[in-house]
């Protein structure tokens, strides 16, 4: 068998809810909770042999391409192993479930979810989680850690990272460190000396050398001198082969996209850095759509992504040590929210309008598109959604509606459930997609259902009625 390597050998906790997943680029990542569950529950469970299965199957389907840096480049074939059996433990271990940081990144929500929580039920929940965790720690070859909150900021990990004793010898074992560099002095790093007896990698992320871009992108209000300082540090820890190797890091955004051939040539010159890294922003919900979309000038539709790309032509970013995450790609945010709003507006009012007037031309592109040998599926009971029911309802036998946001349990006789509340299955459907605009994330939504017959999205099958908005 052949999988990738990561969806076999990696095992991570991601939050102090416990919450664990063997990838953490699919959309079925999360296959069980280390408070309601054990480890040998959750790593020989239906959920992780599924996303297992479907690796091993080569689908890729529900695989992130913007954040997995191996499909993104097209190298996911180097990335795969061969193996017989599923093994009883991974080979890497990452602790991410103390989400605590000091920085509150324009990027990332996590300072907010972490300041909202009940501090007293976390700490009883990190008991159990590292109850569970110490089972594994001995067996397992490499740790890392953090990824999802600050290391150093964590006397949690730190502890847990001071006392890992591997079983394999010390030249087989491996560790990685993410941080922001911020606490990475020589005073922290004598906490977990220890690791520098393993091959150990050391990835930074630096939003900016420029002072006010790096407060603003970080929310901080650290003085540049201080990471600067700390880089120096490290890049001597690297000089002394204590460090292995070191990354530089940084996500491309509009505030910073202009500073990247500097920020590039100071992290090779200056810190010493074996790789630096260009990660591309994703929107997490952090902010509006509107300003989340601003963010991202890798979107061909960005005032700014003509002058990102003069900026990209720069020789620096052929160096051998940069590595562009993104492979070169364009995101797929696409036009501004306020433009995709009006679209939308614009073709659901063009369809209610065939209806209105033209009610037989509505119901042969209906018959059109799907067939009555198979079970069909609505999802979506707006407005449109109704409409189609409204059509399907005499015409077709086996019918069902489904929406995350029902306010109502039947339509015409036709039952609606939400996913999210009951078991439902999509397995062999024909799955009528009736919110405009947004078909690539509902798809992917629902693939989590099973594996549909087709996907039949409303903005093909009245295409020529709303082609103009």
């Amino acid at each position: 068998m052949r999988i990738c390597n990561t969806g076999l050998n990696f095992f991570q906790v991601n939050n102090d809810l416990g919450d664990c997943r063997i990838c953490a680029w699919t959309t079925d990542c999360y296959v069980g909770n280390l408070i309601d569950q054990s480890y040998e529950e959750i790593w020989n469970g239906k959920r992780a042999c599924a996303l297992r299965n479907r690796l091993i199957n080569q689908d890729y389907s529900k695989c992130i391409i913007d954040n997995c840096p191996y499909l993104s480049r097209n190298e996911i074939d180097k990335h795969v192993v061969d193996i017989d059996d599923i093994p009883e433990y991974p080979e890497q271990l990452s602790l991410s479930y103390d989400n605590v940081c000091n920085y509150n990144c324009s990027t990332c929500d996590i300072h907010e979810r972490y300041n909202a929580a009940d501090k007293d039920q976390m700490q009883q929940r990190f008991d159990k989680i590292e109850e569970e965790l110490k089972k594994v720690f001995p067996h397992v070859k490499e740790i890392s850690a953090n990824g999802q909150g600050e290391l150093f900021a964590s006397k949690r990990t730190l502890k847990m990272l001071s006392e890992w004793k591997p079983l394999a010898p010390a030249k087989e074992c491996k560790v990685s460190l993410e941080t922001n560099g911020s606490l990475f002095d020589e005073e922290h790093w004598k906490q977990i000396e220890n690791l520098g007896q393993y091959n150990l990698s050391v990835s930074v992320t630096v939003m900016s050398f420029d002072e006010y871009t790096y407060q603003q992108l970080s929310g901080v209000r650290y003085p540049i001198s201080r990471i600067e300082n700390n880089l120096r540090f490290i890049k001597s820890l690297r000089e002394k082969g204590i460090i292995n190797y070191l990354e530089l890091a940084t996500v491309v955004q509009e505030r910073n996209f202009r500073q990247l051939p500097d920020f590039t040539r100071r992290c090779i010159e200056e810190f010493g850095a074996d790789e630096v890294r260009l990660r591309y922003f994703l929107p997490w919900g952090k902010y509006s759509a509107d300003i989340e979309w601003f963010a991202d000038v890798r979107n061909p539709y960005h005032p700014y992504n003509k002058e990102f790309l003069e900026i990209m032509k720069n020789p620096i970013f052929k160096h051998p040590k940069v590595n562009d995450w993104s492979g070169g790609r364009g995101s797929l945010l696409g036009e501004h929210p306020y433009k995709k709003k009006y679209d939308k507006a614009l073709a659901k009012l063009k369809i209610l309008d065939m209806y209105i007037h033209d009610r037989t031309q509505f119901a042969e592109k209906l018959k059109g598109a799907v067939s009555n040998d198979k079970p069909i599926v609505v999802y979506g009971v707006g407005e449109i959604g109704r409409l189609i029911l409204d059509q399907l309802a005499g015409n077709y036998t086996d019918i069902c509606a489904l929406d995350r946001n029902a306010v109502m349990n039947a339509y015409q006789g036709i039952k609606i459930s939400c996913p999210d509340c009951e078991k439902v299955s999509i397995d062999g459907c024909q799955v009528i997609i009736t919110p405009i605009g947004d078909d690539n994330n509902i798809e992917m939504y629902l693939k989590q259902f099973g594996c549909p017959d087709q996907f039949i999205e409303i903005d093909s099958l009245f295409g020529e009625t709303i082609k103009n908005t």
